[in-house]
């Protein structure tokens, strides 16, 4: 139910920026071309950023029970070594606050509690989770639990492998701050270069209407301007959508994740470029 409510707000969104996006391109964009760029992001936000935002809230979620499901091996692990029972241990942990995972936590140890073999609980909670790295610990571990291994000793090896993945991942993030910010540097000049190009060299490149002399529609200076403007718009939209996904790429292992990127240089590159170019018209008519 709260599944279908997020969508039905995903839809609405997006059905609120396209159409703010189409009134613009018919009826503000002809007569108020500086009000038209804010009107574009407006509408392109609009559509995608609820989408984006939710759709982080769950990745943030997922993250925070991945790092958590490790301090709950550990807690497991030390009650077991104690001498209590997996459900006494279990029991004991569902008190603890281990944030985004304590509901999941919880659950296992109520199914347990209810003669629920623990197996068949953490094999629940797996597919609950949606985890790559927390199905391919359950799966160690139900294996051990199956073929009646020590339990505490299965935990201890899970819990030191996870503890290295989430080491791994953390010395590649901040290995790739210095290229992050590259990046945006990179894409910033570039934006850079594409403002100077378009408001001082494609008018010093653009000729001069000759008196009594027809000139050509390719020649009109403001069929080229227009033209290059366009062109230099899809540039920035170009690649600000790919810098963005590499940098997600490079940084957290998901091209997806780069999508928050890919919505800032976009939204600032075209913002930038649009309202430096509509000013410099003003100016110069």
């Amino acid at each position: 139910m709260v599944n279908l409510k997020k969508h039905k707000l995903e839809i609405i969104f997006m059905i609120s920026g396209v159409a703010l996006l189409i009134f613009n391109f018919l009826f503000i964009g002809v007569e108020f071309a500086i009000l038209s760029p804010l009107l574009n992001v407006v509408g392109g936000l609009i559509a995608v950023v609820p989408t984006t935002l939710l759709y982080y809230k769950t990745r943030r979620s997922r993250g925070q029970i991945e790092s958590q499901f490790i301090n709950f091996i550990r807690d497991l692990t030390e009650s077991i070594s104690t001498g209590m029972t997996l459900p006494m241990a279990l029991n004991q942990c569902s008190k603890r606050d281990y944030l985004a995972l304590s509901p999941y936590i919880r659950d296992i140890a109520s199914q347990v509690d209810w003669g629920i073999p623990f197996s068949k609980a953490l094999q629940t909670f797996a597919k609950k989770s949606e985890s790559t790295s927390i199905k391919r610990a359950i799966s160690t571990i139900i294996e051990t639990y199956k073929v009646g291994g020590k339990i505490a000793n299965t935990l201890k090896s899970v819990s030191r492998s996870l503890i290295t993945i989430e080491k791994i991942k953390q010395e590649r993030t901040a290995s790739v701050h210095a290229q992050i910010l590259t990046s945006y540097m990179i894409f910033f000049i570039f934006i850079f270069i594409l403002v100077i190009l378009q408001t001082f060299l494609v008018p010093a490149l653009t000729p001069p209407d000759v008196p009594g002399v027809s000139a050509m529609p390719s020649q009109s200076g403001g069929v080229d301007s227009e033209l290059y403007s366009e062109s230099f718009i899809n540039f920035i939209v170009i690649q600000g959508l790919f810098a963005g996904l590499a940098t997600g790429k490079m940084a957290e292992g998901s091209i997806i994740a780069g999508l928050k990127h890919s919505i800032l240089l976009v939204v600032v590159g075209y913002t930038t470029f649009s309202l430096a170019v509509q000013f410099e018209f003003a100016s110069l008519i």
